[in-house]
């Protein structure tokens, strides 16, 4: 399996990575809980354009076509450069949405989506009925998924809730008791489809994590570089630098698991939901372990407002909180020793 990028997929980094940084500034991601309705749906209408969430759309339904290889480089972009739309959630559940059918107020939804007229908030559901969104706003609906039964989902469409900076500044997110259901609709799917979109989700979460920290450790470097004490950099002291390197290998090392993942996802190949199970234990403590040192490598001005290094680590805790809810980390550990115990007894 060749894990290496091809010439389109660094062409579609860069392009990520530049519009990124000159349409979504630290600004723009420190004023993401009160940034006007009007700013967010042009910013979505924009990177509609740039066709992003029907990445992984059939071309049939008007999607890309494209794997979760891409949908991984775009996510990484966004979390490095801390979008403040929940564009992995959307991402993800596009395709479950085109399997719907003309006519359905899924496929509807789906269509809305990719022409950049509406993007949905991400609401997971509780079990005691409640549902933390995120990407919450004014004249955001939010979208639900649950399954139903082995062959069937159904998707509830919830009302607009004002959306508040919580752990994540960046993001904007909302709890709500009792959500306001507008709309539902109940799909037949093809088994196995719950446990590939969840899959989707994750991994997408797990590269929108390792952009952020690896924005941290970037901002971190170069502090350290630019730093200086006793007449020479900090970074030339030991007790840094090979902190600093011990976090770029632990990215590495997850990233790579993460690439390695989505490859497997996109070929079918037998191994891809064990392999899917790697990247978040890998990325939650690399991505974790990164930003808290590059707060650190920055010392009292890390902790202050005006260094972005305190927005990094948020957005990572606030993923990390959110894959660990998912899947806690026991859980996986344990998946992946039966799967490695079932593999050695075949």
């Amino acid at each position: 399996m060749d894990l290496h990028p091809t010439e389109d997929q660094r062409m579609l980094q860069d392009a990520a990575r530049r519009y990124l940084a000159e349409r979504h500034p630290p600004a723009a991601a420190r004023a993401a809980a009160v940034r006007p309705r009007q700013a967010r749906t042009e910013q979505w209408r924009e990177i509609a354009g740039q066709g992003w969430p029907a990445l992984l759309a059939p071309a049939s339904h008007d999607g890309l076509g494209l794997g979760m290889r891409e949908a991984w480089i775009v996510a990484e972009a966004a979390g490095r450069h801390l979008l403040s739309l929940p564009l992995a959630a959307n991402m993800a559940v596009l395709p479950t949405l085109c399997e719907a059918g003309a006519g359905r107020p899924a496929a509807q939804w789906a269509a809305a989506m990719m022409a950049g007229d509406t993007y949905f908030a991400d609401a997971a559901l509780r079990p005691d009925g409640s549902a933390f969104v995120e990407g919450a706003g004014e004249g955001v609906r939010a979208l639900a998924l649950r399954r139903t039964g082995a062959a069937t989902l159904r998707l509830e469409l919830h009302a607009p809730v004002a959306g508040e900076a919580g752990l994540d500044p960046t993001m904007p997110v909302a709890q709500v008791r009792s959500p306001a259901v507008l709309e539902s609709a109940d799909l037949e799917v093809a088994p196995g489809t719950w446990e590939q979109l969840r899959t989707r989700l994750l991994l997408l979460r797990c590269a929108e994590l390792l952009g952020a920290a690896s924005a941290a450790l970037d901002a971190a470097a170069a502090y350290a570089r630019e730093r200086r004490q006793f007449d020479r950099a900090i970074g030339a002291n030991q007790a840094i630098k090979h902190r600093l390197a011990d976090d770029w290998m632990a990215l590495d090392d997850a990233r790579l698991a993460g690439v390695a993942a989505v490859a497997a996802h996109d070929a079918a190949a037998p191994s891809a939901q064990r392999d899917s199970l790697f990247a978040p234990v890998l990325a939650v403590e690399a991505g974790r372990r990164a930003a808290q040192n590059a707060v650190q490598v920055h010392g009292a001005l890390g902790v202050t407002w005006e260094c972005d290094a305190h927005l990094y680590l948020k957005r990572v805790l606030r993923l990390a909180a959110c894959l660990q809810a998912e899947a806690p980390r026991s859980d996986l550990l344990e998946r992946i020793w039966e799967g490695g115990d079932g593999e050695r007894a075949a």
